[in-house]
């Protein structure tokens, strides 16, 4: 709990900083933009901290903007280090500040603020916030002992707790360590730990949060005692630690998640899981607005890809296969074709040599690829006619990758990857994603699956923003093409 207080404090002293780096920014883009003020007034920029006539008290916008970005979680230590998250807190704490602004230039008709000075501040303020936060957080990454880590110990040794711990790892990036297991009194040992692995039992969870300094419990199974439970509840309480519980589905917990009441009962409401509907909009209106633009840039490139694919063997330019789509919707999904014509027909021969795991069909050398199909692959230049299906409406430029039917036929009988399916059909399939940027193919069926939840249950603007500036040098290294 004092490394979590520490960490608030030196974010708060970040937070200052750029509160008032932005103050003396906007106040010198202010004057060099309007040179005649100099020869009139002689306005110095702390000269702003205390009521102005030319905008409101920088001290009382500090205190609008500390206690915005508190309310939007941004003095979370779960929050801190995702650059979507920051950048999307940000933009709403700065929203609240323009509200504030307009509402008090309502509220005092003889001022007239400085438009001009008050958008820099704001602006320079957001950027400057963002910028100090992240550089901390990803020079913190590389200290040795960095002061966000949190060790976590998991309540379990199965495969839900392995499982779990293998997500934590993932996320070291984060800040989170995996201390070890706690075994719980109905569950043995697995062979497949160590027993260094094992911290010790449910009944020494003091000794062990003292001994291992853990901040954070996950209990990660269902075979805990009511006497157990009892325990962990408590223990956690009285030490100031966080007792979290897996949701025993596959996935991880969605900041979307509502509590919602059934009589008197409290429960989990997973239905909220789709984007709300304004920022829907302003999704399709920012993927219209793109595929417009590049789209004009591009198209005499995708005439010339076109010609090669013609001229190679004389057949089809494009290749179309029903996928599914938002709400389990098929629709006709476009590549530039890559393979030989009869390559459809051709895949049940080769069913044997599938190298992917879970549903997908992969092969790293696929013999029905052409060799001019290998270089449009690589570099995901066959997936440029999906454009159209953007402007169709089947897709959108970021989200989960549409599945070919033939690979969901008898899916929905595990009950995780049914989980899976259902999820990811609440959005519009997209041309990238976060699968796409981290590495494709060579991820595996199940990091597949664990990007497509998280984006799905994190989704927001940013998010996709992040992930198409993300998308052209993954494209470019061609790394996990198939």
């Amino acid at each position: 709990m004092a490394r979590v207080g520490l960490l608030k404090a030196l974010v708060l002293g970040l937070d200052l900083i750029a509160l008032f780096l932005g103050l003396v920014l906007s106040h010198e883009l202010w004057i060099w933009s309007k040179p005649h003020l100099e020869l009139v007034l002689h306005f110095r920029w702390f000269d702003l901290l205390m009521p102005n006539p030319f905008m409101p008290s920088g001290l009382a916008l500090a205190v609008v903007w500390l206690i915005s970005m508190r309310q939007v979680g941004l003095f979370d230590p779960d929050r801190m280090t995702s650059s979507a998250q920051v950048a999307n807190g940000i933009t709403r704490a700065a929203t609240v500040v323009v509200v504030v602004v307009l509402v008090m230039q309502f509220l005092l008709p003889d001022r007239t603020y400085s438009r001009t000075l008050i958008l820099a501040n704001i602006s320079m303020t957001a950027l400057l916030l963002g910028l100090l936060r992240l550089a901390f957080f990803r020079l913190n990454a590389y200290v040795p002992k960095p002061i966000t880590q949190q060790r976590v110990a998991i309540i379990g040794v199965g495969p839900e707790a392995t499982s779990m711990a293998t997500r934590i790892r993932a996320m070291r990036g984060r800040g989170l360590q995996v201390a070890g297991f706690v075994l719980p009194e109905d569950e043995s040992q697995p062979t497949e730990l160590r027993p260094t692995d094992i911290l010790g039992q449910v009944e020494d969870i003091q000794s062990i949060v003292n001994t291992h300094d853990i901040q954070a419990l996950v209990l990660a199974t269902r075979r805990v005692t009511r006497q157990e439970g009892l325990l962990l509840a408590t223990r956690a309480n009285h030490m100031g630690l966080r007792l979290l519980q897996m949701p025993f589905t596959w996935g991880i917990a969605s900041p979307r998640i509502d509590l919602a009441r059934l009589g008197d009962l409290e429960l989990i409401d997973l239905t909220n899981l789709a984007y709300p509907t304004v920022a829907e909009q302003l999704k399709r209106a920012l993927d219209l607005v793109l595929v417009a633009i590049g789209g004009m840039m591009i198209l005499p490139f995708l005439g010339i890809v076109a010609a090669i694919i013609k001229l190679q063997d004389g057949g089809p330019v494009f290749f179309t296969q029903k996928r599914v789509g938002r709400g389990g919707r098929v629709f006709p999904f476009f590549k530039f074709r890559s393979m030989v014509v009869n390559a459809e027909a051709l895949r049940d021969q080769l069913s044997g040599a599938n190298e992917a795991d879970g549903v997908l069909f992969k092969m790293k050398n696929d013999p029905r690829i052409t060799p001019f199909g290998h270089f449009i692959r690589k570099y995901s230049i066959d997936e440029l006619p999906q454009i159209w299906n953007v402007v169709r409406g089947d897709m959108n430029l970021v989200g989960p990758r549409p599945l070919p039917i033939k690979d969901l036929v008898g899916a929905e009988s595990d009950p995780e990857v049914a989980y899976w399916m259902e999820l990811r059909q609440k959005v519009k399939p997209g041309i990238t994603g976060s699968w796409q940027v981290s590495g494709r193919s060579d991820l595996g069926f199940d990091a597949m699956v664990n990007h497509d939840i998280s984006y799905v249950q994190n989704w927001s603007l940013w998010l996709d923003i992040l992930i198409l500036l993300k998308t052209a040098p993954a494209v470019l290294k061609g790394r996990g093409a198939r």
